[in-house]
C-alpha cells in the first residue's frame, strides 16, 4: 500500500485562494497530490524503495501515507478494503505460497488506480 498505493495520484480544487510551502494557489486551480511520490520521499522513508513492513509497528507522521487519500474525502471504503486485504491475504498465505512466473515483467499502469500492465501470472504451491 506504501510502495504501490491503489490511488497513485489525487486531485483537488481549493474553493479559496491558499498557500502551500510559499506557493499561491489560486481558487479552482487543480492540485494534485501523488501518493505514489510522496511514499518514496527519502526526507519521510529510510530506504523508501524497500519493501519493509516493520516500518509501520509505529505510526508514520502524519500525511505522509495516505494509499486512500485523507481528511474529509478520504476513500469511503479504505476501511473495508484494508479489513478485507488482510484477511483473505492472510488465509490465501496460511495455505499456500506464491511464486511470479520467472522472467514475468513487472511494470505499474497508472489508470484510475494503479495496477500491474502486464498482470501477475502466479504459481501457487499448497503449504505442508
Amino acid at each position: 500500500m506504501r510502495l504501490y498505493p491503489p490511488a497513485h495520484t489525487i486531485a483537488r480544487e481549493p474553493i479559496a485562494p491558499d498557500f502551500i510551502l510559499g506557493q499561491r494557489i489560486p481558487a479552482g486551480a487543480i492540485v494534485l497530490i501523488s501518493p505514489w511520490l510522496l511514499h518514496r520521499k527519502a526526507s519521510l522513508w529510510r530506504d523508501p524503495h524497500c519493501f519493509n513492513p516493520d516500518r509501520f509497528t509505529t505510526e508514520p507522521p502524519r500525511f505522509s501515507y495516505f494509499p486512500f487519500g485523507a481528511g474529509q474525502r478520504i476513500c469511503i471504503g479504505a476501511g473495508f478494503a484494508m479489513t478485507e486485504a488482510i484477511l483473505i491475504l492472510a488465509m490465501i498465505a496460511q495455505r499456500y505460497r506464491f511464486t511470479l512466473k520467472t522472467g514475468h515483467p513487472i511494470e505499474p499502469q497508472g489508470l484510475i488506480t494503479l495496477r500491474p500492465r502486464y498482470g501477475m501470472p502466479m504459481t501457487l504451491q499448497r503449504r505442508r
